[in-house]
């Protein structure tokens, strides 16, 4: 008689009478080379290593945020935004252009990254201009103009003085008074 079933562990489908199987808890089986306490054990899919770029970016929130983030939201916010076609590594300069660059303050943030929304192309603007900058710049070479001997004293701008045309609140006796008598 056949048994079927479903493999706790990595979910594919197989004959418990077949092939050798641990339970694993009430009606659930697993492959025995799946299960962890087996010395044999060999994950079936090994876990990706972490996205750099994404590191960057929680270790970035955790620091400015503290414990004001909400990480539920955040993390909804950043699938949103990587479905919206966004990269990790733009939310990530994102935020910081929006912080550090303009100075802004995160109370109005409410734990979460929604900013990032109006802010993305600005901060896209910012730093493919600093990317030109520096491309153009590389191959130049910039010559050193001030030296530590010469002092240079620039002196404040002069105002120009406005000239007031009317007087008010003041009784000026220009007016000739005319008395019908």
């Amino acid at each position: 008689m056949s048994h079927p079933v479903i493999c706790s562990i990595c979910g594919k489908r197989f004959d418990r009478d077949l092939i050798q199987a641990v339970h694993t808890g009430a009606r659930r089986y697993a492959h025995a080379k799946c299960d962890p306490n087996n010395k044999d054990f060999v994950p079936l899919v090994e876990k990706p290593e972490q996205d750099p770029d994404m590191a960057q970016l929680k270790d970035y929130i955790t620091n400015k945020y503290g414990d004001k983030a909400r990480w539920p939201l955040i993390n909804k916010q950043i699938r949103d935004f990587v479905k919206k076609g966004y990269t990790i590594s733009g939310i990530f300069k994102s935020l910081v252009w929006f912080y550090d660059v303009k100075g802004n303050k995160i109370e109005g943030s409410n734990g979460g990254i929604g900013i990032v929304d109006y802010c993305y192309q600005d901060a896209y603007n910012y730093y493919y201009n600093l990317f030109v900058i520096q491309s153009r710049n590389q191959n130049k070479d910039i010559p050193t103009i001030v030296s530590k001997e010469r002092e240079i004293i620039i002196k404040p701008p002069k105002r120009p003085i406005k000239k007031r045309f009317f007087k008010f609140l003041d009784n000026d006796n220009d007016d000739e008074e005319v008395d019908n008598e």
